[in-house]
């Protein structure tokens, strides 16, 4: 992948906890893991105005406008930028708490059997 010599890449973006402006940082140019090896500078303008933005609301537009720039305009990679994370599990399965994260909340302890 870091040579550029391959036609798809298959890569996980699991993070500790779910942050937005985290979660997008590796399909920047300037990220370390760029397989792409593209540049983009008008990307890099748009993801330091989401990143400075203080306003919540202001802040999801700004990354819907990113979206639409990275997905749409340009795509140098695709991606998924959110999944829902579904946990099948048995009806007699008591105290399981999803969390947003593959990380969190995986202390067995709060887990027990109803059978």
């Amino acid at each position: 992948m870091r040579q550029g010599n391959f036609d798809a890449v298959l890569a996980g973006s699991c993070q500790d906890v779910v942050n937005p402006l985290l979660d997008v940082q590796r399909y920047l140019p300037t990220y370390a893991a760029n397989y792409g090896q593209f540049e983009d500078s008008h990307e890099l303008v748009l993801y330091d105005k989401m990143l400075r933005e203080t306003d919540a609301a202001k802040q999801r537009g700004l990354m819907r406008d990113f979206e639409k720039y990275v997905l749409d305009k340009q795509a140098h990679e695709i991606f998924l930028l959110w999944w829902y994370r579904i946990v099948p599990y048995r009806s007699y399965v008591k105290g399981w708490k999803i969390s947003p994260g593959h990380y969190l909340n995986q202390d067995l302890a709060t887990i027990w059997l109803d059978k």
